[in-house]
Order: C-alpha cells, then sequence, then structure tokens
C-alpha cells in the first residue's frame, strides 16, 4: 500500500482524528485508489499509534462509505456505485438549496464579499487543469452558505456527500474543466441574491450541483 511520506505532525489532533482526517484526503485525492487493500498495522507504524486509534478511524470511514471492512479479513478502499454518486449530487442539490434558505435572512456584506473573491478565484485561475484549486475555491463558496445556515446536521450532510462528489472528480474528471460552467452558475447565484431572488438564487444553487450528472452518468454506462 503506497503511502505518502510523512512531512508535519498535527499534535492537536487525537490520533484517531489524525489517522481519520489524512486517510479521507488520501481517499477523496486518489492517493488511495477504490479497491485498494488498507493494513491497519502499516498505517499506525505511519502515524506512530497504536492500532487501536486506526482502527476506530477506519470504522468512522466505512460508516461514510469510503471503506469496506471485512472482519477477520481485509479492509479495502470502497469502489464506486455510480448510482448512488448519481443521488449524491441530486441530494447535494436540494441540501445547498435549503441552506441558502435557511441563510437567506443572515448572509452578511462580507459573506457576499468572500463568495464574489472566491467565484472571481476560480473565473481566473491561470491553469485550468488545476483541479485541487479549483475544488478548493468551489468548497469555499458554498461553505459560506452552509456555515450561515447554522444547522449542524446539514452541515454534516453536505460534508459526507460532497466526500463522495469529489473523490470521483478526483479520479474521473481530472481533463475536465468543470468549473468554468461552475462560475457562471455562481454568478447566477450572486446576482440573484444581490437582487434578494431567493426562488431564483435556489434555483441556480440546484443548477450548480446538477450539473455534473451528465458525466456520472456517461461513466456508468461506461462501467457496463
Amino acid at each position: 500500500m503506497p503511502i505518502p511520506t510523512r512531512e508535519k505532525s498535527e499534535s492537536r489532533l487525537t490520533a484517531k482524528a489524525l489517522v481519520f482526517k489524512t486517510l479521507r484526503e488520501w481517499i477523496i485525492d486518489g492517493t488511495l485508489q477504490p479497491g485498494e487493500q488498507i493494513y491497519d498495522q502499516e498505517i499506525a507504524k505511519y502515524f506512530s499509534v497504536s492500532r487501536t486509534p486506526v482502527r476506530e478511524a477506519m470504522q468512522l470511514l466505512a460508516d461514510q462509505k469510503l471503506i469496506e471492512i471485512q472482519p477477520g479479513k481485509e479492509s479495502r478502499v470502497a469502489g464506486f456505485d455510480y448510482s448512488e454518486i448519481e443521488k449524491s449530487y441530486v441530494m447535494l442539490a436540494v441540501l445547498h438549496s435549503l441552506a441558502l434558505k435557511f441563510s437567506w435572512d443572515t448572509l452578511t456584506e462580507g459573506d457576499l464579499k468572500e463568495m464574489e473573491e472566491c467565484n472571481e478565484a476560480l473565473k481566473n485561475r491561470r491553469n485550468s487543469a488545476d483541479l485541487h484549486k479549483a475544488q478548493t475555491l468551489d468548497t469555499q463558496f458554498h461553505d459560506v452558505v452552509v456555515r450561515r445556515a447554522g444547522n449542524d446536521f446539514l452541515a454534516n450532510f453536505c460534508d459526507v456527500l460532497h466526500t463522495q462528489t469529489m473523490r470521483i472528480e478526483n479520479l474521473y474528471f481530472a481533463e475536465q474543466d468543470n468549473y468554468e460552467e461552475s462560475w457562471q452558475t455562481h454568478e447566477k447565484i450572486l446576482e440573484a441574491i444581490r437582487a434578494r431572488d431567493l426562488k431564483t438564487a435556489q434555483k441556480a444553487m440546484q443548477e450548480n450541483w446538477m450539473k455534473t450528472i451528465e458525466l456520472v452518468r456517461r461513466l456508468k454506462e461506461d462501467a457496463r
């Protein structure tokens, strides 16, 4: 199981939290590929911790459908169920639209400025192939609304679902600049918020998430 060289310590996190955070990032960015076996002893050695926090972290990842654990046998990075991924985009569209409704009366001028700056950076990034930077900016844009919604359940659901969508985008959509269309849809969202038109803003928000479903459907057809 090839894993990166450890560069720095994150001692502020508990052992379980650090292992969970790092493995989650590796699964999302493709460092750990679908179907790849994960050895808890190797992970424990990497982090200089016992196997207990590693197993606890892996169980949390299994709960998020990122790892498949066969007790007493093996643990592997989960594969993709394209029908479920498609549903994840649909649910994100609905949840982010709902977040916009919840945050409608609490969004500040500073919030809008932050969203505009993220979208401007997304629009003008020099390297259109830099998927990681585009993902970061896109996530920051949406996180403003989710944060202002003030609902931990909604935020957690969005985070778990977004993990699945980022993962498939990193593995299969790296050569397709879907964020060209994304920043344009962000503009529609911002214009509607400025105009105090919630219905139009929610419609644009849903459109922003639904646009990738066609690519997922193509992957589903190719996998048959």
